[in-house]
């Protein structure tokens, strides 16, 4: 309160009109003394005027700040869909990677530590696997928050804290051997797992219950992230028919159902790149030479599963993969598709349309070229004045509609050249997995390197 005691107010310099009494906004008061979340500042709205211009009324109208938070905080809506929805994608990422991680790391080893301290900073691979499990948990926790303070139910998210009990703690063997008793015998690796593996699984179906009930999208959008990891998964080549095996229709189906809160371009991206991806693993699997095996196709898709979840979540734009190149393609192909949809379109407005205007017109200045007066030169321009006349007026009638039409009809086609371009670029570890096929594939002795194989071989001059 100011010194005039008006409510949200504070004092501002002296000397101003207004008594040096300045409104503060309720959406600054309640986002005073708090940082904003990750999620916003990566997923929130483009830079635009500040609460009343194009940003906020792309999202959500005049109640979203710069974060993309909206300012009503009614019970059960989101302030920033978006922003929820690749954070749940995220965390649903996270936890199929927990999972995977504690049923193949080696919990039980205690972490190898040098007499001394070590000659580097420990890295990501040289981590325990116990504490790379609890990495994968703080993950979750932050997503969970994240999502929690986004969506504003109050509700209560569900918590890590049974999971992290099951986790064996990371100690060192000396302290391990110091810490039991000399009649107590460690329980078994095997069960320690499983117990680990199911808090997993409880956790992972009350995040599934809490998010579906926060909004549905929130929800999908955890199953989506869940899902895309474990089709990516690093595994034996043997495994990869299986994990396409339909299941990219359903992934695509999520992907067109969460179009409108992704970042832009995403969702069309990744569903053509994963359908260009079955379409190898279904070639591989028939034995296509021209396709890259199945073990080539292995090696990559890890990679390949990195940079969905970039373009996805909002980390990799696809467009920013584009060079000179894919642009001047995209002009030639919507220039020859323009050019294809103008003849049609002449060829269907000709008849009914022009013809009986020009009909029409021609009378017209047939009958007053006639009727001037004057010599055969001023019967001739008052024809010409009265052609080109009504050549404008019918262009201007038919241009207008035609033009605007055309705008509408232009703006999906240059998206659509766009996203088979961006597919092609986000598609690069398949374009590496099918290079390194061809280096590994056995040549012919005879063949010439880079000639074609139908092409006969050198051989010595026939001499008598």
């Amino acid at each position: 309160m100011c010194s005039k005691g008006c409510p949200g107010g504070r004092q501002g310099p002296p000397g101003r009109s207004d008594g040096g009494c300045r409104r503060v906004s309720t959406v600054h008061q309640r986002g005073a003394g708090r940082e904003p979340a990750a999620g916003d500042a990566a997923d929130g709205p483009p830079p635009g005027d500040a609460y009343g211009g194009r940003a906020g009324d792309a999202y959500g109208g005049s109640g979203v700040d710069p974060f993309g938070r909206r300012g009503d905080d009614a019970a059960g809506r989101l302030r920033d869909e978006r922003g929820c929805v690749v954070t749940a994608l995220r965390l649903g990422w996270w936890m199929a990677d927990a999972y995977h991680h504690a049923q193949t790391a080696d919990l039980s080893a205690p972490q190898r530590r040098p007499g001394g301290p070590p000659a580097k900073l420990t890295n990501l691979t040289e981590m325990s696997g116990r504490r790379r499990l609890r990495m994968h948990l703080d993950g979750i926790d932050v997503a969970l928050a994240q999502i929690a303070e986004l969506t504003g139910t109050g509700a209560t998210a569900p918590s890590t804290a049974a999971t992290r009990a099951a986790t064996p703690t990371d100690t060192t063997a000396a302290e391990a051997t110091a810490a039991l008793p000399a009649e107590t015998t460690p329980a078994p690796v095997g069960e320690e797992t499983a117990a680990l593996l199911l808090a997993l699984d409880d956790l992972n179906v009350d995040v599934l219950r809490w998010a579906m009930a926060a909004n549905p999208r929130v929800g999908l959008a955890y199953r989506l992230g869940r899902s895309l990891a474990d089709t990516v998964r690093h595994g034996e080549a043997e495994q990869v028919p299986w994990r396409f095996a339909g299941r990219q229709h359903e992934i695509s189906r999520w992907l067109d159902e969460l179009a409108s809160v992704l970042p832009p371009y995403s969702a069309a991206v990744v569903r053509r790149s994963l359908r260009a991806w079955a379409d190898a693993v279904t070639r591989a699997l028939v034995g296509d030479p021209a396709e890259a095996g199945l073990d080539e196709l292995a090696r990559e898709l890890r990679n390949q599963g990195d940079r969905w979840r970039n373009v996805l979540t909002g980390g990799l734009h696809p467009r920013d993969l584009l060079d000179e190149e894919d642009y001047a393609v995209v002009a030639r192909n919507v220039i020859i598709r323009d050019r294809k949809l103008v003849v049609q379109a002449a060829r269907g407005i000709f008849w009914p349309v022009l013809v009986p205007l020009l009909v029409v017109l021609f009378a017209v200045v047939g009958v007053s070229a006639a009727a001037a007066a004057g010599s055969p030169t001023t019967r001739a321009a008052v024809a010409l004045v009265g052609l080109g006349a009504g050549l404008t007026a019918i262009w201007r009638t038919v241009s207008g509609p035609t033009l605007a039409v055309a705008g509408e009809v232009n703006r999906p086609l240059l998206e659509g050249e766009l996203t088979v371009r961006m597919a092609g670029r986000v598609d690069g570890p398949l374009a590496d997995a099918r290079a390194a096929a061809r280096t590994r594939r056995p040549r012919h002795p005879d063949q010439v390197p880079g000639g074609s194989k139908y092409v006969a071989g050198l051989t010595p001059a026939d001499l008598p």
